[in-house]
């Protein structure tokens, strides 16, 4: 009998027959291998990377895996709005299908005979609110909204709206990079500061303007409802320019008269705002000589493209000689309404097409319905069309069109 626990063992193995190795089970290795700090420790040398008491910093750090989400696996989805609202998101199958037609129109046909087709469509249709463009304003964080009325304002032979002359000359005045130089002024103030009593200017001080900043002001005024006329102050001449498009005898008079409205209009932002920018300004009227309107509609058309020749023409003096024949004046039209599709900024499937807005202008529920357009794939805020629930569900069943399509 062995005495020791090992021989014990032996013993037991050989009286039961069992094999030499039972007892044998795998040793695991000791790792000795040492981290990159570690032979640095070692070797006396500072490691190359930063250190830790514990470990070694390692040298990538692994990327997780993304799953794959519902769309890419083919499982429909009930994802909310881009502004986290209520209806189904706006790039829907039928949206893709809009978009993915544009894409094969773009590149099969030429960019202007895609936009010839489209204002053609638009002046064909009959007068709606729906939003055709978004111009940005030469004021930042502003925008001038186009509904399709005020675009077919620019037909042949129709009276043109104060919305689409302003938002020309802000765009003209963005891509001449003169939005530091020349102040684009609203014309409803303009014709406060020429025709309106001392309370009505003052509600026109523009208080937050500083005109030192700037060398030339364009605007223009409505006349008696029926007719438009072009504004110009250049401050390094200190003149002041009021022209009418139409042939007009007292033009030198009305320059005059519009001086000293705009003399007393900066004196009245001293006094009231302590402003005292351009107050010293001796301003005068003067006269530039302009092509004659031929008929009784294109005073608007005219008007635009004496603002371009002086912005174009800016810091000299302008020389105005485009054409204002019936055919030339046809032709400008179309080129403006191109114009004013082609600067727009409006995000048509993330806003509504009614308030242009993301979120409905008037207050209401917290969560927003949308509807699309099965024509055109405009959407729509159920709350800017008055309708209700039981509405919207009745034609979220069926093929829906908006008033644009219809």
């Amino acid at each position: 009998m062995y005495s020791s626990l090992q021989g014990r063992y032996r013993e037991h193995i050989i009286s039961n027959n069992f094999t030499e190795n039972i007892l044998l089970k795998p040793v695991k290795m000791k790792d000795i291998s040492q981290s990159e700090e570690g032979w640095a420790k070692r070797n006396g040398a500072k490691p190359s990377g930063p250190s830790s008491k514990f470990y070694s910093v390692p040298t990538k750090v692994p990327v997780p895996k993304r799953e794959k989400s519902a769309q890419t696996k083919g499982q429909n989805t009930s994802s909310n709005h881009p502004m986290n609202l209520k209806q189904s998101n706006p790039v829907t199958e039928k949206t893709k299908q809009h978009l993915l037609k544009a894409d094969q129109s773009t590149s099969t046909v030429p960019d202007n005979v895609e936009l010839d087709k489209q204002l053609c469509t638009l002046w064909k249709k009959k007068d709606t609110e729906v939003v055709v463009s978004v111009i940005p304003s030469q004021h930042r964080g502003n925008n001038f909204v186009i509904h399709h009325s005020e675009l077919r304002s620019l037909r042949p032979h129709q009276w043109l709206t104060g919305e689409i002359i302003e938002s020309i000359l802000h765009h003209t005045a963005n891509v001449l990079n003169l939005g530091s130089t020349v102040y684009v002024m609203n014309h409803y103030t303009t014709g406060v500061i020429l025709f309106g009593n001392r309370e009505e200017i003052q509600r026109q001080s523009l208080s937050k303007v500083n005109f030192d900043k700037y060398h030339a002001v364009v605007s223009f005024v409505n006349i008696g409802n029926v007719h438009w006329k072009f504004l110009y102050i250049n401050a390094a001449d200190s003149c002041v320019y009021l022209v009418d498009p139409a042939r007009s005898s007292t033009e030198q008079q009305d320059s005059d008269l519009a001086a000293k409205r705009f003399r007393d209009y900066f004196k009245m932002r001293r006094t009231c705002h302590n402003k005292t920018d351009w107050v010293d300004l001796k301003l005068k009227g003067g006269v530039i000589q302009h092509p004659v309107q031929r008929d009784g509609s294109s005073c608007g058309v005219i008007v635009i493209l004496m603002a371009k020749a002086v912005m174009n023409a800016y810091p000299d003096k302008p020389v105005m000689a485009f054409q204002t024949d019936t055919a030339e004046i046809a032709k400008k039209r179309e080129t403006l309404a191109k114009e004013v599709l082609e600067a727009s900024v409006f995000d048509m499937d993330n806003n509504c097409a009614l308030c242009a807005m993301a979120k409905p202008p008037l207050p209401g529920p917290s969560i927003t319905d949308w509807i699309q357009c099965d024509d055109c794939g405009r959407w729509f805020h159920a709350q800017c069309l008055q309708m209700d629930d039981a509405e919207l569900a009745h034609v979220s069943k069926e093929y829906w069109k908006c008033s644009l399509c219809i």
